[in-house]
């Protein structure tokens, strides 16, 4: 490796890594340029880098404190800070989905960066202008229907989660899209069990026991596919 210059040398040792020995590289030394063993980087680490908050006037060093996230000890990232960029821990996501935007409420402001600033389960959201700590929605229960290449559906995405719907409707597929979609209820009784001599239709012919006449249920066959039958 060639030797560091003295202060107020300004002289080009090397035009290109080509002219370097070994695996070393030609860079600038702050004056000029001279061949270095190259800097290992380390793999990125897990997480997210917390969102500059510009709203908030949260005004970062103007310096450049780390390049990698291999500079930071443990698990901090190397992330900006609106301003240079230095080591810091990465905020951890909670689980769950925010809320849909509503376009028509929203406080232009960032009230929140990223989960971390949130209490309890809550999640930093946005509200359709700006960020701010919210409740996710939770999963209803229930299974959608199934949907069948006779069932054709708004080729558009009505909702896109169960939040977005009312009471106890559920945010399905309906082949083509996805829209709010009461769950049938099930009718009492048991299917019967399947035998080879009763194979029955290889397609699904209906998608729920509200498809079927009377206390008749929708029940698999022995091939997959699906038919009305008496309950036990």
């Amino acid at each position: 490796m060639s030797k560091p210059l003295g202060p107020g040398l300004c002289a080009e040792m090397c035009s290109g890594d080509s002219s370097c020995p070994n695996n070393q590289k030609c860079c600038s030394n702050g004056c000029g340029h001279q061949c270095m063993a190259p800097y290992k980087v380390g793999p990125a680490k897990p997480g997210v880098c917390p969102r500059n908050n510009v709203k908030k006037m949260v005004l970062g060093v103007c310096a450049e404190m780390c390049s990698y996230d291999s500079d930071c000890p443990n698990n901090q990232k190397c992330c900006s800070n609106g301003c240079g960029h230095k080591c810091m821990p990465p905020y951890k996501e909670k689980p769950g989905v925010c809320p849909g935007k509503n376009l028509k409420i929203g406080v232009c402001a960032e009230s929140c960066s990223h989960d971390g600033n949130c209490p309890n389960n809550q999640k930093c959201c946005s509200n359709g202008c700006g960020h701010q700590c919210m409740a996710p929605y939770k999963e209803k229960p229930g299974v959608c229907p199934k949907t069948t290449p006779r069932i054709k559906g708004v080729c558009a995405e009505l909702c896109s989660h169960d939040g977005d719907c009312p009471n106890d409707e559920k945010c399905c597929s309906n082949g083509c899209g996805h829209q709010c979609t009461a769950l049938p209820k099930e009718k009492p009784g048991v299917c019967p069990m399947t035998l080879a001599g009763l194979r029955g239709p290889c397609e699904a012919l209906f998608a729920s026991d509200f498809d079927c006449p009377k206390n008749e249920k929708c029940c698999s066959s022995i091939c997959g596919g699906s038919l009305c039958t008496p309950a036990f």
